[in-house]
């Protein structure tokens, strides 16, 4: 049941993010830098962190596979960079200490992984390029300071969920 409701909390991320959170953007208020919420990657993250490099691997592929159907040109960018975002985070945790604050450091690094993975692929095939130091600061930061602020928003309920969902798959196989 707990594998259900981390699930569904996830793919309710995902869909807020494509709809009521664009309303929320700064962009949308005629700023001149934009944060794009990635709060279902930030979850995968936490998910990754928390429970294992392989949970994570298969929620940043299902998550980046949903972003590409739905809202992407390509299929396959976003599937590949959440991937291996949820993979590395899950990857790095192994050689820290599982403190918050070392948590909240490696998904602000992940983040910006992730980010600046796209912006390389994108840049790569792109016949238009944007500046890179225009991406760093109008988009790329902003972005990853508003998803590191949700992750430390959602890491208490996160990380009692994925307790649940590691004592549950604990007793199955014992």
């Amino acid at each position: 049941m707990a594998r259900l409701i981390l699930t569904s909390t996830l793919l309710v991320l995902f869909i807020l993010e494509g709809t009521v959170l664009q309303i929320l953007t700064p962009s949308a208020w005629g700023l001149s830098w934009m944060a794009v919420p990635r709060f279902a990657l930030v979850g995968a993250i936490l998910v990754a962190m928390l429970l294992g490099r392989r949970e994570g691997l298969f929620y940043g592929l299902a998550i980046g596979l949903l972003q590409d159907v739905l809202y992407g040109q390509v299929i396959g960018v976003y599937a590949l960079t959440m991937m291996v975002a949820c993979y590395f985070a899950g990857l790095a945790v192994l050689l820290f200490h599982r403190t918050p604050a070392v948590l909240f450091v490696t998904v602000a690094l992940v983040l910006f992984g992730h980010e600046w993975f796209l912006y390389s692929l994108f840049r790569l095939f792109s016949t238009f390029p944007v500046d890179v130091q225009w991406i760093l600061t109008k988009q790329i930061l902003p972005s990853v300071a508003c998803n590191l602020l949700f992750a430390m928003l959602i890491y208490l309920p996160f990380s009692r969920l994925c307790r649940e969902v590691a004592l549950q798959k604990n007793g199955r196989h014992e």
